[in-house]
């Protein structure tokens, strides 16, 4: 990898309204001129990005998950 191109970790949800943040991995990125990451717009489309993190990061955990891991989140009835 040459040393004006970028490896980063890009966090995102789907737009207009996803709820699942999902992460991808992106090399081989170039700089612009005032030295900030280009994310191809063939990768933005579709997407809300929230975060651009410096090089390939392991997401542990992330806001909602435990909520969306509940299997009867939602249910209100009473049994």
């Amino acid at each position: 990898m040459q040393a004006n191109q970028a490896i980063v970790t890009v966090l995102y949800y789907d737009a207009p309204v996803g709820l699942i943040m999902h992460n991808a991995v992106l090399d081989g990125l170039s700089f612009s001129e005032s030295g900030r990451v280009m994310i191809p717009a063939s990768f933005r489309k579709g997407k809300s990005i929230i975060a651009v993190l410096e090089g390939e990061c392991k997401i542990l955990n992330s806001l909602g998950e435990r909520v969306f891991a509940q299997p009867n989140i939602g249910n209100l009835s009473s049994e």
